[in-house]
Formats: structure tokens, sequence, C-alpha cells
């Protein structure tokens, strides 16, 4: 008994890292196939058993499609061919007033845009460079005007752009504004 461990003990030994790893996926592949071979027969005998049970309560039964029935839902979709959302008066007038793409914000826009030159980048995607010149297609009231400033050379007071009528009502915008905050945050 004694020689028969100590064969055994230098054959463990003898072996190398690759000889384990091979000896243990033999093992593993060898327990594999045995679970697969019992849940085979589990699934046989199951099956067995189904049958044996509609068999006995002799009940008939329409075969299951598993597959869609593609008719019905064709059918379904012609019958409602809109879908259900339930949308408030103002979400279905932003959804026709929605502008979509900008060829459409063109069209729907009153101004007319003038392109200085159109480049492609990467030969894919057309670059428009936008003119910011004012075109004589604009209407008058469109074209920015500069506002007109009296400049005297011989004071040293500031240039004033507003006068004094529009900074009062500027000044009381500003109040009025500055009430409705208080009033909204009580």
């Amino acid at each position: 008994m004694l020689n028969f461990l100590v064969d055994i003990w230098s054959l463990v030994t003898s072996l190398s890292l690759v000889d384990y790893i091979l000896y243990f996926a033999v093992i593993t592949l060898i327990m594999l196939i045995v679970s697969l071979i019992y849940v085979m027969r589990e699934e046989e005998f199951e099956k067995l058993e189904e049958q044996e049970l509609e068999e006995s309560q002799d009940i008939v039964k329409e075969p299951v499609n598993d597959e869609l029935d593609l008719q019905s839902i064709v059918n379904t979709i012609d019958e409602n061919p809109e879908p259900l959302a339930d949308m408030t008066t103002y979400e279905e007038e932003q959804e026709k007033r929605a502008i979509i793409s900008y060829d459409e914000l063109i069209k729907s826009s009153q101004n007319v845009i003038n392109y200085d030159k159109e480049m492609m980048v990467d030969d894919l995607i057309p670059v428009k460079k936008i003119s910011i010149q004012p075109s004589e297609k604009l209407p008058v009231e469109l074209i920015p005007k500069e506002p007109k400033v009296e400049v005297e050379m011989e004071s040293e007071q500031p240039v004033s752009l507003f006068t004094y009528e529009k900074e009062e009502e500027f000044l009381k915008t500003l109040q009025k504004l500055n009430e409705l905050l208080n009033d909204g945050a009580l």
C-alpha cells in the first residue's frame, strides 16, 4: 500500500502545469456532457408526461402558433392610422407651426439671406458663409441703423446715447419689473 502511494505521489510531481490544465479541462468537459445528457432526458420525460396527461384528459387543443401573425398586425395598423396620444390645444398648435428644418426656417422667415461663398468640408458637408452686409432686398426697417451721436469736441462731457425721457422710461420699467419680482416671491 505504501508503495502505491509513493507511485501516485511521483506521478503527481512529475506532471507539469500544462498537464494539470489539460486534465482539469477533460474532467470539466465530461461533467458538461453528462449534464447535457441529463437535461435532454428530463425534457423528454416532461414531454412524455404532458402527452400522457393530455391523452388522459382527452382535451383537444388548438395548435399554438409561436410566430407573429403579421396579417393581424397590418389590420390593426390600418384600423388605427394615427397614434393615440392625447395632446392639448397648445401642443397641437405648436406641432402645426413647428419648423423642422433649416430650409423651412428660411421659407418661413421674411428675411432674405445672402451668402458670400459656399465651401465643401471633406467633400461631404456644404458650408455657406452668410453675408453680414445689408442686402438691397431687405426691407428698410430690418436694416440696423446706427444711433446718431452728437459729439462736441470742445467740451469734456461724456457722450449720451439715450435721451433723458428714455432713461426715465427705462427706470420706470425696471421699477415695475422689480415690483413684479418681489410680489411673485411672496
